[in-house]
């Protein structure tokens, strides 16, 4: 089976690089990137239908955290969400990320061939 991702960061380098790691992996028919959380969510508005979302969250115009707040509001939001961090978070946004069921794990911020497998086959898309 092949699945559809969605990337969402707003560094073009970061997102060029996951976005090879996913094309590589072979396991993605399509992947969709958005540079920041409003423009993911008017992909999802526009029909987009993704299996998993990678997600940053210190973005320009709509940031991950706000982006997490519309995401909850949606009808359907039961699209797994993996946060792509620099830094892991600190306790205070690892106790407020347990509020959000969809989230389903957090990643450092660049993707390996490895990070995915275990996201794919562990995690997510089983």
């Amino acid at each position: 089976m092949k699945y559809k991702a969605l990337l969402i960061d707003d560094s073009k380098p970061v997102s060029y690089f996951n976005k090879v790691v996913l094309e590589r992996s072979g396991k993605f028919s399509s992947i969709e990137v958005a540079s920041n959380g409003l423009e993911a969510i008017e992909a999802l508005d526009a029909g987009y239908l993704a299996d998993i979302i990678f997600l940053d969250i210190n973005m320009p115009v709509m940031n991950g955290w706000e982006f997490l707040e519309h995401y909850q509001q949606r009808e359907n939001h039961n699209i797994p969400i993996i946060l792509l961090l620099a830094t892991m978070p600190r306790q205070a946004e690892q106790d407020k990320l347990a509020t959000y069921p969809f989230v389903k794990g957090v990643k450092k911020k660049m993707l390996s061939p490895e990070m995915l497998e275990e996201v794919i086959d562990q995690m997510i898309l089983v």
